[in-house]
């Protein structure tokens, strides 16, 4: 089970009733704006659709342990790469996601590179791309502009993409978290 992928995900999925204000920055300023939904990248790269049915027992025991959990999406951060920066809307409670990332891969550790990075994980909703020389201004003015969104995640996603969606993610199956007992 430790062959992996750049062809497939787990993600969280902002629902379409909110994707609006994301998806016009985005079509703006993101090269993947056709390529990938807009999400918050939980396992990447993953286990490839051939071993799909491997994995779907352990996502949804995963999602039985989660309650539905509310994310507002308020402000902007940047990552710094070498030759580019990254522009992202920051989900925040951060810490149930994070927790969210942690029980997956407990279950799923070969594929725990989202958190290899020096600061470990770092959940966020990417909107773009960026100079160095422009990304303070960008985040600065895009910050004046954006009214908050808040919304409730209540699945994570397992999603694909291959020839036969035209290179685009799709999403092959929706794992629904627990309603809990007080729910």
């Amino acid at each position: 089970m430790s062959d992996k992928t750049h062809t497939t995900a787990v993600v969280l999925i902002p629902p379409e009733s909110i994707q609006t204000p994301i998806q016009n920055i985005r079509k703006i300023h993101d090269r993947n704006y056709i390529r990938w939904m807009p999400h918050i990248t939980l396992l990447y790269p993953f286990t490839p659709r051939n071993k799909f049915q491997e994995v779907i027992p352990t996502l949804a025991k995963v999602a039985q342990q989660i309650i539905p959990f509310s994310v507002t999406f308020a402000s902007f951060n940047a990552f710094r790469h070498r030759k580019s920066c990254t522009l992202f809307l920051v989900p925040e409670p951060k810490n149930v996601i994070v927790e969210l990332h942690r029980k997956l891969s407990q279950q799923l550790p070969v594929y725990d590179d989202t958190a290899r990075f020096s600061g470990g994980f770092n959940p966020h909703l990417s909107v773009g791309q960026f100079q160095h020389r422009d990304i303070n201004d960008a985040q600065q003015r895009l910050q004046n502009e954006w009214e908050p969104i808040q919304y409730e995640v209540d699945s994570m996603s397992l999603i694909y993409r291959s020839t036969e969606t035209n290179d685009m993610f799709v999403v092959a199956e929706n794992f629904y978290f627990s309603k809990g007992v007080n729910n």
